[in-house]
C-alpha cells in the first residue's frame, strides 16, 4: 500500500503518519470495521428491542468507540490535524461517524429527535471503501460518474411527471363512489379501504409515487393498471386508451429511458476508471511524470517529434554500417598494396 509522506513540526508526526498508512495498521483497522458491523448484524438479530440486561453488546459498543477513536486520533495527529486532514473527504466522514459514536455512548441530555444519532453506527462499515482500494475505486467512480448522469435523470424525472399530470386528470374520479355498498364502484377499493382512483392518482403527489412503482415493476399491472382499465371497461375507446396509456409509459420509461440511464452512468464509470491510477503503477507514474512534461504538448507535435527521431537514429544506423564497409574494404586494399609491394622489392633484389 502506497504511504503518503507528510513532514510536520509535531514530535514524531512523520513516524506515526508512516505508521498509520502501513498496511498492518490499515488492515487491522478495517478487520476491526467488519468486526463492528458483524456484532451490529448480531444484535439487531438476537436482540432487537434492546432488552437484553447483561450489557453484553453495550460492552463492544464501547470498545468499539474506544478503538475507533484512537484511530482518528493517531491519524489527525500524523495529518497534524490541518488542511491535508480536512480535505479528505474520508476523513471528514470518519469524524463524523467517530464523533455520533462518542455522543452516543457518554449518553449526552440531547433532544429526542437526536436519538436517531445512533442508527449512525450501521454506516461505519463505510469506512472500509476507504482502505480497501478496489472498494474505493468503484465509489469513486460511482460518485464522479452521477454528474454525468444528470441529463438522463431529468429526461426520465420529465416523462414521469407529465404522465403524472395527465393521470391525474384522466383517473382521479375513478370508482368515487366506491364506499356506497349499492355502487358497483364499491369493487374498486383498493386493500386499504380507499378509492382506487383517489388513492393511486388523487393528486400529483400521488400519481407521482404510482408511476414510480410502475417503473420499478412492482405490481403495477394488476394493482395500479388494471383498476383504471377494468373501470371504463363498457366504453372500449376509453378502455383501450388506458391501455394504451400505461404500456407507452413502461416502454417509454423502464425500457428505454432507464436503460439509457444505466448506459450513460457505466460509460461515465469506465471513463473515470480509466483516468484513475491503479495500485502499483502509482509509482510508474510519478516517475514518469518529468518524462511526460517534457514531451511535446500537442499529439500531432508529438507524433512529428517521434518521427523526425526516428529518421535520425535510421540515418546513423545506416552510416555506422556504410563506415564499418568502408573500414573493411580500407583494410582489403591495404593488404593488397602490402603484397604489390613485396613483389616489387623482391623483383629488386633479383635484378
Amino acid at each position: 500500500m502506497a504511504t503518503e509522506e507528510i513532514k510536520g513540526n509535531l514530535p514524531g508526526q512523520a513516524k506515526v503518519s508512516q505508521a498509520y498508512q502501513s498496511t498492518a495498521v490499515q488492515v487491522g483497522v478495517a478487520f476491526i470495521i467488519g468486526a463492528n458491523f458483524l456484532t451490529n448484524i448480531v444484535e439487531k438479530e438476537v436482540d432487537p428491542f434492546g432488552d437484553d440486561d447483561s450489557g453484553v453488546f453495550a460492552v463492544f459498543g464501547v470498545v468499539y468507540n474506544v478503538l475507533f477513536t484512537l484511530e482518528l486520533g493517531f491519524n489527525m495527529y500524523g495529518h497534524g490535524g490541518g488542511k491535508s486532514f480536512w480535505k479528505d473527504g474520508w476523513n471528514v466522514f470518519d469524524f463524523v461517524v467517530v464523533s455520533i459514536g462518542i455522543i452516543n455512548m457518554v449518553n449526552l441530555p440531547l433532544p429526542p429527535a437526536f436519538s436517531l444519532l445512533r442508527m449512525m453506527r450501521a454506516f461505519r462499515v463505510f469506512r472500509l471503501f476507504k482502505r480497501v482500494k478496489s472498494l474505493n475505486k468503484i465509489i469513486v467512480s460511482i460518485v464522479r460518474a452521477v454528474p454525468g448522469v444528470c441529463n438522463a435523470f431529468l429526461i426520465l424525472a420529465i416523462v414521469m411527471s407529465i404522465y403524472s399530470i395527465l393521470a391525474v386528470e384522466f383517473y382521479q374520479n375513478v370508482a368515487e363512489n366506491c364506499q356506497d355498498p349499492t355502487s358497483p364502484d364499491r369493487v374498486f377499493r383498493t386493500s386499504r379501504g380507499l378509492c382506487a382512483g383517489e388513492e393511486y392518482f388523487g393528486t400529483f403527489s400521488k400519481s407521482l409515487y404510482s408511476f414510480f412503482q410502475v417503473l420499478t415493476g412492482e405490481s403495477w399491472s394488476e394493482a395500479v393498471a388494471r383498476p383504471m382499465i377494468w373501470y371504463y371497461i363498457d366504453d372500449p375507446i376509453l378502455a383501450i386508451g388506458g391501455g394504451l396509456f400505461f404500456c407507452s409509459y413502461v416502454i417509454a420509461s423502464m425500457y428505454i429511458i432507464a436503460n439509457v440511464v444505466v448506459a450513460v452512468l457505466l460509460d461515465k464509470m469506465v471513463d473515470e476508471g480509466s483516468d484513475t491510477p491503479v495500485e502499483g503503477e502509482e509509482g510508474e507514474e510519478n516517475g514518469q511524470a518529468q518524462d511526460i512534461k517534457d514531451k511535446p504538448e500537442g499529439p500531432d507535435e508529438g507524433d512529428a517529434a517521434l518521427e523526425t527521431i526516428d529518421t535520425q537514429v535510421g540515418k546513423l544506423s545506416s552510416f555506422s554500417c556504410n563506415m564499418d564497409k568502408n573500414l573493411d574494404t580500407a583494410k582489403k586494399d591495404m593488404v593488397s598494396l602490402r603484397e604489390q609491394l613485396d613483389l616489387l622489392l623482391r623483383l629488386v633484389q633479383d635484378a
